[in-house]
């Protein structure tokens, strides 16, 4: 089998042309993105679909606050409550642990202060019923 020859390859003189063609635009690309002119657009088209953005985002929330629906914003809102909330119970679990662990028993110490020395009514002694 012989190889086939580069010079006798039917695709060849379309290859060239593509490369030809490739070259000639980017050169035409670097010059024209090259300018202060291209910049300037190119910011301001940004600008516009920003302002487009946040115009249909406004829109939405009309939309959605007038259907009795919440918004991203608010569901975010909404998530982070839930999440600290989340965090506060961890922290308090922790502490219920630690206490029980440090009394033995299981239960709560009493509770500090005066002694409840007063006795409900059926308990008393020598009083008239």
């Amino acid at each position: 089998m012989s190889k086939p020859d580069a010079s006798n390859d039917p695709f060849d003189p379309l290859r060239k042309l593509v490369d030809d063609v490739e070259k000639r635009i980017d050169g035409v690309a670097n010059k024209v993105m090259g300018t202060d002119g291209f910049s300037q657009a190119m910011n301001q088209t940004q600008n516009l679909g920003l302002r487009l953005q946040q115009g249909f985002q406004d829109a939405m929330a009309t939309h959605l606050k007038n259907i009795n629906m919440p918004s991203r914003g608010d569901v975010l809102r909404l998530a982070e409550s839930v999440q600290a909330l989340n965090q506060r119970m961890a922290r308090m679990e922790l502490l219920l642990e630690d206490v029980v662990r440090n009394t033995g028993s299981g239960q709560a110490s009493a509770p500090s202060g005066p002694p409840r020395t007063r006795k409900p009514p059926s308990q008393r002694t020598g009083e008239p019923t």
